[in-house]
């Protein structure tokens, strides 16, 4: 099944190159909607020190009138240019909430926080699921590059796509030392919900890459209060607990270049110096906090995806979740 299922995806991408025809990108995607009318709260500041170009009309020596850009001396006096948050088509928005709850209510239901070592198993089995769409951004990533297509963010792009698959494989290797995954039927489900939410994403991913992002930006948001919760309620606990020895690895000794590559949207203190997340963990209560926090990142950077196509579009203070569209 996984052979067939893979010749049918390149096949169809393969044709798509030969064809000329490319799925609808995210920016494609936002140069649509943003024919709509939008309310002074959609607009966010994004770039500094840009100036706004406007096509003008002027004459050369013979007097020929010029179409020509130019840049206004009104815009160029302000330190920022603005654009629009796109919001998402409110059918696409609705589908895509109304599953991922779904996903995430049935988790809950099959493995309930009660205290115990069981919690473990339920965070395998929600970080076994919250990394795949990762794998599925750069598996499209990497074949529409091998046909040609090309964008000045792509590589950038791709390489934060990976560190954040590497920094949710860390979460679930710490799910593992913590004996998430010791029982079959657990990595069985786990297994089986990755294996066709990856398939799921590509294929949506293929289709609109905003509402493939918005997938992982309803995950991570539930993924944060999910661990925020945790924390608060069995702090006692954890504080009780060892740090494991790949948290330590992965927060305090590991090279951290990846670990800062996935927080492209940092939080700046009031001397507009952008923090530097160098945790120091005591307890278990401190991993999870820390996981917490990762995914508190990854939320932000999904935010400016659907809204800006941007993975760090406006100040970490301005990010919020994606609204719908009104249908007219």
């Amino acid at each position: 099944m996984y052979f067939l299922s893979t010749i049918a995806f390149y096949s169809l991408f393969a044709s798509a190159a030969v064809s000329g025809f490319q799925p609808i990108s995210p920016f494609q995607a936002s140069r649509i909607t943003s024919l709509r009318s939008t309310t002074e709260e959609d607009v966010k500041t994004v770039k500094k020190n840009e100036p706004v170009i406007e096509v003008g009309e002027a004459l050369n020596d013979n007097g020929v009138d010029l179409a020509t850009a130019t840049t206004s001396a009104a815009a160029a006096a302000t330190e920022n240019a603005t654009i629009a948050a796109q919001k998402m088509h409110e059918g696409v928005f609705n589908f895509n909430k109304k599953m991922i709850d779904l996903v995430y209510d049935v988790i809950c239901k099959l493995y309930p926080v009660k205290g115990n070592d069981r919690d473990f198993a339920r965070f395998y089995v929600l970080e076994t699921v919250a990394r795949v769409p990762y794998f599925a951004y750069l598996s499209s990533m990497h074949l529409r590059e091998t046909f040609g297509e090309r964008y000045a963010t792509m590589s950038e792009r791709m390489r934060t796509h990976y560190a954040e698959a590497d920094n949710e494989l860390h979460h679930l290797l710490i799910m593992e030392s913590l004996g998430g995954n010791s029982n079959i039927i657990d990595r069985t489900v786990a297994q089986t919900m990755a294996f066709f939410y990856y398939w799921y994403v590509i294929a949506i991913y293929a289709w609109n890459e905003p509402a493939a992002y918005h997938l992982s930006e309803l995950i991570e948001d539930h993924a944060f209060n999910t661990y925020s919760n945790f924390v608060n309620d069995h702090e006692e606990r954890l504080k009780g607990e060892p740090v494991p020895a790949i948290a330590r690895k992965y927060y305090e000794h590991d090279n951290p270049f990846l670990f800062d590559l996935f927080c492209t949207v940092k939080d700046q203190d009031d001397n507009g110096v952008f923090s530097s997340r160098r945790p120091k963990l005591e307890s278990l209560y401190d991993v999870f906090v820390c996981i917490r926090d990762d995914e508190k990142e990854h939320w932000k950077t999904l935010c400016n995806l659907v809204q800006y196509n941007d993975m760090n579009a406006i100040d970490a203070k301005e990010v919020k979740s994606t609204e719908p569209m009104p249908l007219q």
